[in-house]
């Protein structure tokens, strides 16, 4: 049932775990026998893989005309103009890209991380169906978070594991982003504060508006200073499914 199609594409398969599904690709297996006892074991990744290698080709991607990043991952889903099966869920502050501002080469994912790093983002692949969600890494900064509402409230005995690391990185409070050619140039400083601790600059060719300045601005402050890396491991409860 595994063994892959005459093209060589692995079988996909779903997994259901407390009736949470994942699409999965079976990659490769392995078959061992003991006496009395024969096991399979299966290898695999989700179905998001196929947009990367060994799966996808190193394509060349770019934008003639002026195009938002949105409809730029849009583009990088087609071939010849045809999409080929695959969604973005768009959950970026959008912003133009003027024509010839990019170019990439690379696999389909790569593409798609380009855009979404301009801005501090990322891609998080959909557990079952053909879509990626470009995502920020911090929806919200976090010296903003002691205002916030949790999402969801774990009491202690649903977590069955918890560990946290303190990190210590340089502090900042201001840093400039600039694109390249046609890009622009953001001066980016957290509110409230002087501005004197200034991050090293970064530069991005899809930097070309103020909204990818801004976001990979905070994205790039909110990595500094003291900082708790917390692990949760949790049950996949059917109540509440796969937290992400």
């Amino acid at each position: 049932l595994i063994t892959p199609g005459a093209g060589g594409e692995p079988v996909q398969v779903i997994a259901t775990v407390n009736g949470t599904p994942y699409r999965l690709l079976a990659e490769s297996y392995s078959r061992e026998r003991r006496f009395r006892d024969t096991r399979i074991n299966v290898r695999g990744r989700g179905i998001s893989a196929l947009l990367d290698v060994p799966y996808s080709p190193s394509v060349n991607h770019g934008n003639v005309l002026a195009r938002t990043a949105q409809q730029l991952m849009g583009d990088v889903l087609t071939v010849n103009g045809v999409n080929f099966g695959w969604d973005v869920d768009w959950q970026l502050t959008d912003w133009l890209v003027p024509g010839g501002a990019w170019s990439h080469q690379g696999s389909y994912m790569s593409a798609l991380l380009e855009i979404a790093g301009a801005a501090g983002g990322y891609i998080q692949p959909h557990d079952t169906a053909q879509t990626v969600r470009a995502l920020r890494r911090y929806p919200s900064a976090p010296w903003d978070w002691g205002a916030l509402t949790p999402d969801f409230e774990l009491p202690s005995a649903a977590v069955s594991v918890e560990g946290i690391e303190w990190q210590r990185r340089a502090t900042y409070d201001r840093i400039f982003v600039s694109g390249v050619g046609a890009g622009i140039r953001g001066n980016v400083k957290r509110a409230g504060t002087a501005g004197m601790l200034v991050a090293p600059g970064v530069t991005h060719p899809l930097i070309t508006g103020l909204e990818a300045a801004r976001q990979r601005g905070i994205a790039e402050l909110s990595n500094t200073g003291l900082q708790a890396q917390i692990n949760l491991r949790l049950p996949v409860l059917p109540e509440t499914g796969v937290i992400k």
